[in-house]
C-alpha cells in the first residue's frame, strides 16, 4: 500500500464516480465560543465541531450516477450510510487541519469533527476555503483500496490501488467511489475523479478460477482471481485513470487481452468485451483422445495412435499440422473426426492420412457439415492400398459410413480416396450429403471404382447428394468405372450408384473432369449408375476427359 500527502494525492490518486446529491448548506458563525475550540486534545490539536453540504457534479446516462450493470440491473448511486467526507487542508491561523465527517440519512448532511493544528477562531467558510475533500464509500476501510493514514491534523489518504478491482460492474461503481472536491463555497461540490472499466472476456474454460492482471501505468497493478461461468467467460471491473486504455496491459488466465482504442474520461463506465482463441495444441504432446474446441488451433505432428476430433459447431485451425495413420485395425477412426458441424481453417502445409483402412482421412458425419477455408493447404487421404477393400474417401465417408456436407470455400485441398472411396465425397457402400466448391484449388483423386468428387463404390447401396462448384480450379480424377466428378460404379444394372444434380457456374476458374474408362461420364454417372440433371454455365471453363 502506499502512502502520500493529500496535496500530491490529486494526480496519482485513482478516479472515480460522479453522483449529483445535494443538501442543505450549514455553518457557524464563530468558533470563539465554542469549548472545545479552546480544548486541546494530546497528540490531535483543536477539536471543531463541523457540518457541511456537499453536492455531486454531474448525473449523466454515461457516468456512474446512473448504470446498468448485464442489462437486468439499473441503479442511480446517492450517498448513504456508512458514506464519509474526508476533508483537510492548511489555514494561516488553524495550520493544519483533516477530520472524517459522517453521513447521516436523516439530515442528508455531512457531520463530525475537524481537528486543527492551532487554535482557531474564525468561520467555517473560512477554514474551508483552503480545504480539499474526498468521498470515502460505506464500508471503505473493510474493502482496502483507500484508507484514511495517521490522525488529527496530520492525517492523510492512501491508496492500495490493487484493491481497484471487483467481480461485477455495480460492485465497482460502489466501492471505487472515489470523488474529490479542491474548493468551497458554503459547501462542496465533489467531482468524478476515475473511470470504471468494465470487463467481459469469453473463450476460457468453464467453472475454473482465473487471475487477472491489469497494469494501470502509473497506479500500478491491479489485480484479483475470477470464476469463470459454465461458459466460459470471466467478468470483472477496475477502476482506471482518465487516459488512453490501449496504453494499459491486461492478462486474464495468462491470456494477454487485446486493449480497445479508447480514452477514458473521468465518471464513466466503459463496457469491454473481448474472446480469447485457447492455446495452440501441439499434437506431438498428445498421448490420449483428443477433442478440440472452438477456436482452438492444432499444430504439430501426431507421435501417438489417438483420435482425434473437432467438436460439435467448433471452428479449429490446422496450421503445419501432421497426421499419418497408421493402417491398423486397432485403431478404428479417421485421421480427424468431425462428429458435428465443423469449420477447419488452412494455415501452412497440413497433412492427414486415416488410420484403419476403412476411414477416411477426414470424416464427416451423416447430416452434418465440414466447412474448409483458409490460406493454407490440406492433403487429406484415406489409408491402404487399392487390393484391400479399404473403401474410405479423402474428405468424406468411409467404408459403411455415411457422411454428411462437404464445403470448400478457399485453400489448396488435395484429396485422395482408396479403393472404392472418393477423393471428396462417398466412402464404398455408402452414401454422401450435398459437396459445395465455392473457391480454392482443390484437386480429388478417386479410388478404384469411386469418383474423384461424389459418389463410392455402391455393392448395396451408394449415393451423392447434389454436387455445385461456383468458384475455384479444380480437377477431378475418376477410378476405374466412375466419374471425374459425379457417381461411382454400381453393382451391376439393378444395383445402381446414383448422384444428384451436379452444376458448374460460370463463377469457376477452370474444371478438368476425367473419367476412369469410356464406361462412365467425366461429369455425371459412373458405370452402373445414374445421375440428376448436369448444368456447366461456361462450357469453355470446362474440360472432360
Amino acid at each position: 500500500m502506499k502512502t502520500m500527502n493529500i496535496f500530491k494525492t490529486v494526480a496519482l490518486a485513482m478516479l472515480m464516480p460522479a453522483m449529483l446529491l445535494t443538501t442543505a448548506c450549514s455553518s457557524d458563525d464563530d468558533l470563539v465560543n465554542n469549548a472545545a475550540n479552546t480544548e486541546t486534545v494530546a497528540n490531535k490539536g483543536y477539536a471543531l465541531p463541523v457540518t457541511v453540504n456537499v453536492t455531486r457534479e454531474g448525473d449523466k446516462g454515461s457516468n456512474r450516477a446512473s448504470y446498468t450493470d448485464n442489462g437486468d440491473k439499473t441503479g442511480s448511486l446517492a450517498f448513504s450510510a456508512g458514506d464519509k467526507l474526508f476533508v483537510t487542508g492548511n489555514h494561516a491561523e488553524a495550520g493544519n487541519f483533516a477530520g472524517t465527517l459522517d453521513y447521516d440519512a436523516v439530515s442528508k448532511k455531512f457531520s463530525g469533527t475537524m481537528t486543527t493544528q492551532n487554535k482557531y477562531t474564525g468561520t467555517i467558510d473560512d477554514l474551508m476555503a483552503s480545504a480539499a475533500a474526498f468521498l470515502l464509500p460505506a464500508g471503505y476501510e473493510s474493502y482496502g483500496f483507500n484508507s484514511i493514514k495517521g490522525n488529527g491534523y496530520n492525517a492523510m489518504i492512501s491508496f492500495d490501488f490493487e484493491k481497484a478491482f471487483a467481480l461485477t460492474k455495480a460492485a465497482a461503481v460502489e466501492q471505487f467511489s472515489y470523488e474529490f472536491a479542491d474548493s468551497y463555497n458554503s459547501g462542496f461540490a465533489l467531482a468524478p475523479m476515475n473511470a470504471i472499466a468494465s470487463f467481459t472476456i469469453s473463450g476460457l474454460t468453464a467453472n475454473k478460477e482465473v487471475a487477472v492482471s491489469f497494469d494501470a501505468g502509473v497506479a500500478g497493478v491491479i489485480g484479483g482471481n475470477v470464476t469463470t461461468s459454465a461458459e466460459g467467460v470471466a467478468t470483472f471491473a477496475v477502476g482506471v485513470f482518465p487516459g488512453k486504455l490501449e496504453d494499459c496491459t491486461l492478462t486474464v488466465g495468462g491470456n494477454n487481452i487485446a486493449m480497445p482504442t479508447k480514452t477514458t474520461e473521468a465518471g464513466h463506465i466503459y463496457n469491454i468485451s473481448r474472446s480469447v482463441a485457447p492455446a495452440a495444441t501441439d499434437l506431438s504432446t498428445l498421448t490420449d483422445d483428443y477433442e478440440a474446441q472452438d477456436g482452438e488451433t492444432l499444430t504439430g505432428t501426431l507421435s501417438s495412435n489417438v483420435k482425434i476430433s473437432i467438436a460439435d459447431g467448433a471452428t479449429v485451425t490446422l496450421k503445419d499440422v501432421t497426421i499419418n495413420g497408421v493402417n491398423d485395425t486397432s485403431y478404428k477412426w479417421a485421421g480427424i473426426t468431425c462428429a458435428g458441424d465443423a469449420t477447419i481453417i488452412l494455415n501452412g502445409t497440413n497433412t492427414v492420412t486415416g488410420f484403419s483402412e476403412r476411414y477416411p482421412g477426414i470424416f464427416v458425419s451423416s447430416g452434418k457439415t465440414l466447412v474448409i477455408n483458409g490460406t493454407g493447404e490440406l492433403n487429406a487421404s484415406s489409408n491402404g492400398s487399392y487390393d484391400n477393400g479399404s473403401g474410405g474417401a479423402g474428405i468424406g465417408g468411409g467404408n459403411g459410413m455415411n457422411c454428411g456436407n462437404i464445403e470448400i470455400q478457399s485453400g489448396t485441398v488435395t484429396a485422395t480416396g482408396k479403393e472404392n472411396g472418393a477423393g471428396i465425397g462417398g466412402g464404398y457402400n455408402a452414401n454422401c450429403g450435398n459437396i459445395t466448391i465455392s473457391g480454392g484449388t482443390v484437386t480429388a483423386t478417386g479410388g478404384y471404382r469411386a469418383a474423384g468428387i461424389g459418389g463410392g463404390k455402391r455393392q448395396s447401396t451408394s449415393s451423392c447428394g447434389n454436387i455445385t462448384i461456383s468458384g475455384g480450379t479444380i480437377i477431378a480424377t475418376g477410378g476405374e468405372d466412375a466419374a471425374g466428378i459425379g457417381g461411382g460404379r454400381g453393382n451391376g444394372a439393378v444395383s445402381k450408384s446414383s448422384c444428384g444434380t451436379i452444376t458448374i457456374t460460370s463463377g469457376v476458374t477452370s474444371v478438368t473432369a476425367t473419367k476412369g474408362s469410356d464406361d462412365a461420364q467425366s461429369i455425371g454417372a459412373g458405370r452402373y449408375g445414374d445421375c440428376g440433371a448436369v448444368t456447366i454455365e461456361d462450357p469453355s471453363k470446362v474440360t472432360q476427359n
